[in-house]
């Protein structure tokens, strides 16, 4: 693990480029209702992903369901991310035990 802070060949300048942010916020409405939003960002030399997500999501008892969207940043019109949903099906076993 310790190598590998130091195995870039270009050094510590490469190094700092192999980091992607994410950063993202989210409002609950009545422990029911969701709304997020965020921003993920990948170096151009590593990926170069750079994009905006958009997304709702609902908890009804023990049933969870999650939207997203990505929103490509810059001039991405031909990226492989244009245009995707994402979704996500949630069961809370913590819940159904609390029932």
């Amino acid at each position: 693990m310790v190598q590998s802070f130091y195995d870039a060949p270009a050094g510590f300048v490469e190094e700092m480029h192999e980091i992607s942010y994410a950063a993202g916020i989210e409002y609950w409405y009545a422990k029911q209702f969701a709304v997020r939003g965020g921003y993920f960002y990948e170096h151009a030399t590593k990926g170069n992903r750079k994009y905006f997500t958009a997304g709702v999501g609902l908890k009804m008892n023990v049933f969870g369901l999650d939207f997203s969207y990505l929103i490509p940043a810059g001039n991405f019109n031909n990226s492989p991310l244009s245009n995707t949903w994402r979704f996500s099906l949630i069961f809370d076993m913590d819940a159904l035990s609390n029932q």
